[in-house]
């Protein structure tokens, strides 16, 4: 290694819990339900001025990304973790349920679990851990109280109406052929062929 490496300060890094924010918006955590009565998977983060916000983004964003029936958005300082990364600021009083997200080895995506009523986010992760097979087993637990999670509602629209499917890799197959086909008839598609070909050579 070079002297200037050696001698170069590189500080301590940050973790997410250490930073501060960039602005005056909330960070939230998305999770969407590809199927109804399915589990919510983790589908990413984003950021908002508040709840209302965050589930319009969200929907704009995630839903359109993949079909999905319900989406759920959770504010970081709503979630705590099993490795301390997150930690609830304003942690409710009494018994409260909380939802319960498992990821299964590290770097995987977080899956929906279960429900555990506790006392405290620590006690609910320690319940999820030793009564949940999945939890058990789970490289790293989320809990967050279920009154604080914001959903979408039954029958809202998220994924569009009109034809989406260019936005998956299923759009792009035979079938983007046989639309441009529905535009075209085939003589003069062949014609266009040729004359791309002698333009192209």
């Amino acid at each position: 290694m070079s002297k200037i490496r050696q001698n170069l300060d590189l500080g301590q890094a940050e973790t997410p819990i250490d930073a501060e924010p960039l602005g005056d918006l909330t960070p939230y955590v998305v999770f969407t339900q590809l199927k109804a009565k399915g589990p919510h998977l983790y589908a990413g983060w984003l950021e908002a001025a508040d709840d209302g916000m965050a589930m319009l983004l969200a929907k704009e964003h995630y839903g359109q990304d993949q079909e999905c029936t319900n989406i759920w958005s959770i504010d970081r300082a709503d979630l705590a973790s099993s490795d301390g990364l997150y930690a609830i600021e304003n942690p409710p009083s009494g018994e409260t349920t909380y939802r319960v997200f498992t990821q299964k080895n590290k770097g995987d995506i977080f899956l929906e679990a279960a429900e555990i009523s506790a006392n405290s986010a620590a006690e609910a992760l320690e319940k999820a851990r030793q009564a949940k097979p999945q939890a058990a087993k789970a490289h790293c637990v989320w809990v967050a109280p279920v009154d604080r999670i914001i959903s979408s509602e039954p029958g809202e629209v998220i994924w569009r109406f009109t034809d989406q499917t260019y936005r998956l890799a299923r759009g792009y197959t035979r079938s983007v052929k046989e639309k441009w086909k529905q535009f075209r008839d085939e003589e003069s598609l062949n014609e266009y062929e040729k004359e791309d070909l002698k333009e192209e050579f």
